[in-house]
């Protein structure tokens, strides 16, 4: 048996050091997956922490290896995702609110210009259709190989590398500069 297998085998009889290895291994996964398709930090915060008691009552009915755990972690946090935009149909936020967004930078018109840059990316992933947008965050931001975004999604692999390109594409025609003009 794996290390892997065990800790598997661990999370299934419910051992709270196994579990608190899950937090460790996958809070900030989980929490830049949620903020890539809400846009908003608090709840992204509160949908990691949704998505872990999901978690602690799937995992004991979770068949597979454990080669398939992180696959089936995204895929339960797609379904939290999925629900809380039905219960809010009005999920997206605001340009003015994701201005709170911040990388650290040298200097405040760095500061601006990396927050604008941030604003404009969130709000162009934020357009994409939904199973577009998670395809992309799985694959890109938590780096899910393209198997395991295909279990999490549910869809054959040529689908899943199919939605990859086109929503890459999709992503360069809304982010493309657009000209300005100067009288």
């Amino acid at each position: 048996m794996t290390s892997g297998d065990e800790f598997l085998q661990r999370l299934r009889r419910g051992d709270p050091a196994a579990y608190e290895e899950l937090i460790v291994r996958f809070e900030r996964p989980l929490y830049r997956y949620f903020l890539g398709v809400c846009g908003d930090p608090q709840l992204a915060g509160e949908q990691s922490s949704d998505c872990f008691g999901e978690l602690f009552k799937a995992l004991p009915k979770m068949s597979g290896s454990s080669e398939q755990l992180k696959a089936f972690v995204f895929g339960v946090a797609r379904n939290v995702s999925r629900r809380q935009r039905r219960n809010q149909r009005s999920a997206t936020c605001s340009l003015e609110e994701t201005k709170e967004i911040t990388c650290a930078s040298p200097g405040p018109a760095q500061a601006i210009e990396s927050r604008e840059e941030l604003a404009r990316l969130l709000s162009a992933i934020q357009s994409l259709d939904e199973t577009t947008r998670d395809v992309l965050l799985l694959r890109f931001v938590d780096h899910l190989s393209l198997a395991e975004v295909a279990a999490v999604v549910d869809e054959p692999l040529g689908t899943v590398k199919s939605r990859i390109h086109r929503g890459r594409k999709r992503l360069q025609a809304i982010l493309k500069p657009t000209p300005t003009y100067h009288d």
